[in-house]
């Protein structure tokens, strides 16, 4: 088995996962016709769907590219890209309850934006912040999904006392 298929198999197992979980998300009076699992759902069904090309992929290309490989260099390097954007996403997920959305999506694109070669900068800064500020524009007034505040709200009001 090669790491295409287990990449793939990997993949396919989190949609499974996925999509079954998407299928407890509860409606209510405000659910349109597509529901609030509808786009959980495509997304499951979307990740299943490439994580089966690749495992077909890798079973087709494989007898095909039996005598070319990559050097172990270029692996390594493609890996270590890889856990590093992984890396970025886990401290979002774990950060985002307590920074909140804006805070933490801003510097998820802060992070991706260094990650990727980019320099500290108040440009830096700038198109984090506005890109963090349009995306919650987007989810919580345009899509109206609530997206979370973090400890912000105490401490203001905290501050208010």
């Amino acid at each position: 088995m090669n790491r295409d298929f287990t990449a793939g198999l990997i993949g396919l197992t989190f949609a499974i996962a996925y999509y079954a979980m998407s299928t407890h998300i509860q409606a209510s009076q405000l659910s349109d016709e597509v529901g609030p699992a509808g786009l959980p759902k495509i997304y499951g069904l979307l990740l299943g769907g490439f994580s089966a090309l690749l495992m077909v992929r890798a079973l087709v290309l494989r007898p095909a590219m039996a005598g070319t490989s990559r050097p172990a260099a270029e692996e390594w390097f493609a890996l270590r890209r890889a856990l590093g954007v992984l890396v970025i996403g886990v401290a979002y997920v774990a950060l985002v309850p307590w920074l909140g959305y804006p805070l933490a999506i801003a510097l998820v694109i802060g992070a991706g934006s260094l990650y990727g070669g980019g320099q500290i900068s108040l440009r830096l800064a700038i198109i984090a912040a506005l890109g963090a500020l349009g995306l919650w524009f987007v989810f919580v007034f345009l899509l109206h999904i609530g997206q979370p505040a973090g400890i912000w709200p105490d401490v203001i009001s905290g501050m208010q006392r």
